[in-house]
């Protein structure tokens, strides 16, 4: 059960990894879009060859600014998921370890009873055959 749990939570977390990766894409694209469609329309207005320069150096900065910022709040993102898989990955091995020195106690018990067990039925035995 404990393996499904974690294999679940893998799974999961790939799941929202491709999600992110989709969001980029579709960031980047309606990026690329947005820009082109200010080129287009600064290329097109009634302005000087100065201003429209001026104003196609702006988009291009104002743009790759904002390109920066997406990828570095989609990277922390990433960043984020990552390390709280990271820490149920660790929760998970924990519970497993503890887990698993209560299951190596219980056969130790079990063994020991076991053995008194043995003795107690071997004494009636020998009890039995001495009568």
């Amino acid at each position: 059960m404990i393996l499904r749990d974690l294999l679940d939570l893998v799974s999961k977390e790939k799941r929202r990894q491709e999600r992110v990766k989709t969001a980029q894409k579709f960031a980047i694209g309606m990026g690329a879009v947005a820009a082109l469609g200010v080129a287009t329309g600064i290329v097109f207005a009634p302005k000087s060859g100065k201003e429209t320069r001026k104003d196609i150096k702006n988009v291009a900065v104002n743009t790759v600014e904002k390109i920066r910022d997406t990828v570095q709040k989609k990277a922390e993102t990433v960043k984020d998921s990552a390390a709280h898989a990271a820490q149920e990955v660790s929760n998970v091995i924990k519970d497993v370890h503890g887990k698993t020195e209560g299951i190596k106690k219980d056969i130790a018990d079990g063994g020991h009873e076991i053995i008194l067990d043995i003795h107690k039925t071997a004494e009636n035995i020998s009890n039995g055959l001495n009568k």
